[in-house]
């Protein structure tokens, strides 16, 4: 059995995943486009859009696609909590997620963490980020 994520976005997950790779340093498994499929384009659905993505960070799999506009609906009632090993993580990896996101809780000490912070990134994806003891 295995577990994984996999988040609806709109027109952007290429982009998504190229900057998690980036700043959180994932490794990028796949990123077929419709283009690349068969699944026709559209006006709706171009051929830059991504069928599916897949990209590894930190042994967790987190998978993507593109949906149509009219069906995309923003990520809600979870969030994806990254627990790190340091409190200097926390510090970078929230300063990354928070660039043009938007910041819930900036990091700082909890009764649970030393550092803990939450942020919804720019492509509406909500992060947990915790330094886990």
């Amino acid at each position: 059995m295995s577990l994984s994520f996999h988040i609806d976005y709109n027109g952007d997950c290429e982009e998504a995943f190229n900057f998690y790779a980036e700043c959180l340093g994932g490794r990028i498994g796949t990123l077929l486009k419709i283009s690349d499929s068969p699944i026709p384009a559209s006006t709706t659905r171009p051929g830059r859009h991504i069928v599916h993505a897949n990209i590894c960070i930190d042994g967790v799999e987190l998978a993507g696609a593109d949906v149509e506009t009219h069906n995309y609906k923003r990520p809600m009632g979870f969030y994806i909590l990254l627990g790190v090993d340091s409190e200097e993580k926390v510090d970078s990896y929230f300063s990354a997620l928070q660039t043009s996101g938007q910041v819930i809780l900036a990091p700082q000490q909890t009764f649970w963490s030393s550092r803990y912070a939450i942020v919804i990134d720019r492509f509406g994806v909500p992060w947990k980020i915790n330094r886990g003891t």
